[in-house]
């Protein structure tokens, strides 16, 4: 044990479920179905000794299934098995070892069946969700077009580099179990932990630890091992320790098809797409994704004629969504390769292209909507071709590698470079409440101490001292006269989950919309004075999330990168010299915090473009990272999450193409896949 640790136990700051231990403690571990799909036929255990139980679908004392939003999953699969890991069982006693011995003694009996079908077949059981945005003809629009472009896109979303996983540890005192472990989602988490133990809703309580975010791809995957942690103890009447074990991995992947037609200027006459997404066994979430993905691939740019499909479809393989961003940076991925084809073969400088072709003010939006006002991408993409050189470098390397049949000596490297615009937005495009809703309740006491419940979780430690800094302000008040409570074990309010910036964006006004009610009803009122205030719903008039029309987003983010590239000509090894990258999100809270954020998100880039390879701190490129902020009184913060995995990918794909000089059309690129002759 680390000298750390030791002092923190002694001192009883415990941080982790593993540091956590008790007498009467129990270890738990899952039991997962070995093959798929089949039938569920049996499962013969060996003979248990008295202090080992073992628990199924059928001992789950409360509902066995997990309500998520457009699907519902089984805590323990009771017949039937979808995909290989799917858990069937949970095994608990005292030792550890012994649990990992008996384990690979049990036999679970299964009969095979049918698999989904593939994802080209109209299966509406197998695709549940479709999201479409159609705007005028794109008939007429190719018929009027000089040119037709067609692409295949293929984008391999990766594994998200999530925090060694942690175990879950239950105990029970008196009436009220006590779960510590980390979730973006704490609403939803005691929400479903109560269901399936029989509880209620008030009787769980949750101890955060400071394990940082497990990201979006994540976000409810701690949820089946805190209600199973919770039904063991409900069970056992014993403090319960469920071990998180490493799953297997399997390949996600998005595909794009596109098919547009270009006037003799380089104009977009008509975009016409495809994306098919794989949503695994069960396509909880799939609605916001596609909506999302069907968004990103409509693009920022004018077209008169568009008619965008996502299709979801479910495979034997276990449920992974929703994907960080929800979608729109990867519905964007297709849509910026696309336009930077089009910019290059009518022989336009990219980023001139994208400053003539950007929608702006009173043009109609991808979703029928007139822009209020003109967004700042023009303005964003100009400044960043200068500060990087873009159009002087793009043309040389393109010449470079047009003539390179007549260079007298190849070159040790070829280099090339690529750009792509992005926005974000932090509003669900769903209504569903399990996800829009949020709620602050703030409660000036007696004493004269403000009490403010959250229910939700900040997206960094420093967003807890800014509210804590803001509140002070607006009540004069002390700072250690101000409690935030993270955890709000009401039996009523609910709160959607922690991401796309929604915890700093959306619980920021509410928190100053309760500070100043109180402050007007502070000297006219008895004390305690309790202010409740929730996040409006946007109406049907504002966004249909059906039809895929309206605002999709009140305040957007924007963003621009280049990525340029080296390419070794021997061993087609690929470097990334440097990255440019602005980001306008209209006010910063948190300056330090968000350079960190987009940072962090910037590798998170880099991994789905070269996986492994960018990991190695000595290939981290070097980043010249600018925000702009809008300094206007009236304008809100804006969200960071996304922009760089919105950008960062499409322009690098472009830089590979042009360095190699090959059709690079998906990701992620290595030197064995460009000696292959590319993707």
């Amino acid at each position: 044990m680390s000298e750390d640790k030791f002092r923190n136990r002694m001192a009883g700051k415990v941080r982790f479920p593993e540091d956590i231990s008790s007498k009467k403690m129990v270890y738990a571990l899952q039991l997962k179905a070995r093959k798929a799909p089949g039938l569920l036929e049996g499962i013969i255990l060996p003979r248990l000794p008295g202090h080992i139980s073992f628990f199924q679908a059928s001992d789950i004392p409360g509902k066995n299934i997990l309500p998520y939003p457009d699907d519902d999953v089984p805590l323990l699969a009771e017949k039937e098995i979808l995909y290989t890991g799917q858990a069937v069982g949970l095994l608990t006693g005292p030792d550890l070892d012994e649990l990992f011995s008996i384990r690979k003694q049990i036999e679970i009996k299964i009969s095979p069946i049918p698999g989904f079908p593939p994802s080209r077949m109209r299966d509406r059981q197998a695709s549940p969700v479709e999201k479409m945005i159609r705007k005028g003809s794109t008939l007429r629009g190719l018929e009027k077009a000089d040119s037709v472009v067609e692409g295949s896109f293929t984008l391999t979303v990766p594994e998200m580099p999530v925090y060694p996983e942690h175990d879950v540890y239950c105990s029970k005192e008196g009436g009220t179990y006590r779960l510590h472990l980390h979730s973006q989602w704490p609403s939803l988490l005691r929400k479903l932990c109560a269901q399936a133990a029989g509880i209620s809703r008030k009787q769980v309580e949750i101890h955060f630890n400071p394990a940082g975010r497990t990201g979006d791809a994540h976000i409810w995957q701690s949820i089946p091992h805190a209600a199973l942690c919770v039904c063991a103890t409900s069970i056992l009447r014993q403090p319960v320790k469920l071990i998180a074990e490493a799953e297997e991995r399997h390949k996600k992947e998005i595909y794009y098809s596109y098919r547009a037609g270009v006037d003799a200027g380089g104009r977009l006459t008509a975009v016409d797409a495809r994306i098919y997404l794989n949503t695994g066994a069960y396509c909880c979430f799939s609605s916001e994704v596609a909506a999302r993905l069907c968004l990103g691939a409509a693009g920022l740019y004018q077209c008169r004629h568009m008619d965008i499909q996502v299709k979801s479809f479910k495979s034997n393989t276990p449920p992974w969504l929703p994907l960080s961003t929800w979608g729109l940076a990867q519905g964007a991925f297709g849509i910026e390769m696309l336009v930077n084809h089009i910019a290059v073969e009518s022989g336009q400088d990219p980023a001139e292209w994208r400053c003539r072709n950007l929608s702006s003010k009173g043009n109609l939006n991808t979703t029928m909507r007139k822009l209020r006002e003109t967004p700042p991408l023009a303005d964003m993409i100009s400044s960043l071709a200068k500060v990087s050189d873009y159009t002087r470098k793009h043309a040389v390397s393109r010449q470079i590698r047009t003539n390179r049949t007549a260079l007298p000596v190849s070159p040790s490297s070829y280099t090339g470079i690529g750009m792509a615009a992005g926005r974000q937005g932090y509003e669900f495009l769903s209504r569903d409440k399990l996800l829009s809703a949020a709620s602050v309740s703030a409660t000036l006491q007696k004493e004269g101490h403000l009490d403010v419940h959250l229910g939700t979780v900040p997206a960094s430690p420093g967003m807890l001292a800014i509210w804590k800094k803001n509140i002070s302000a607006a009540l004069s008040l002390e700072e250690d006269q101000i409690h935030l409570f993270q955890d709000r074990p009401d039996e009523h309010s609910f709160n959607g989950p922690s991401c796309l910036s929604r915890n700093t964006i959306v619980f920021t006004r509410l928190i100053d919309q309760c500070c100043s009610i109180i402050q007007k009803k502070r000297f006219r009122e008895g004390l305690p004075i309790t202010e409740t205030r929730s996040y409006r719903r946007r109406t049907a008039n504002e966004w249909n999330e059906d039809e895929m029309t309206g605002n999709p987003f009140s305040n957007p983010s924007w963003g621009c990168a280049v990525v340029e590239v080296s390419l070794y000509t021997a061993t087609k090894e690929i470097s990334i010299p440097r990255i440019w990258l602005t980001v306008h999100c209209g006010t910063l809270l948190d300056p330090p915090a968000a350079r960190s954020f987009v940072e962090s998100e910037v590798r998170l880039a880099l991994v789905q473009c070269m996986e492994k390879q960018a990991i190695k701190p000595s290939l981290f490129p070097e980043l010249h990272l600018e925000f702009l902020e809008d300094k206007r009184k009236t304008v809100q913060p804006g969200g960071l999450e996304g922009l760089a995995l919105g950008t960062i990918p499409p322009a690098f794909i472009q830089a590979v193409s042009q360095a190699s000089g090959l059709t690079v059309t998906g990701l992620p690129v290595n030197s064995a896949s460009l000696l292959a002759g590319g993707l």
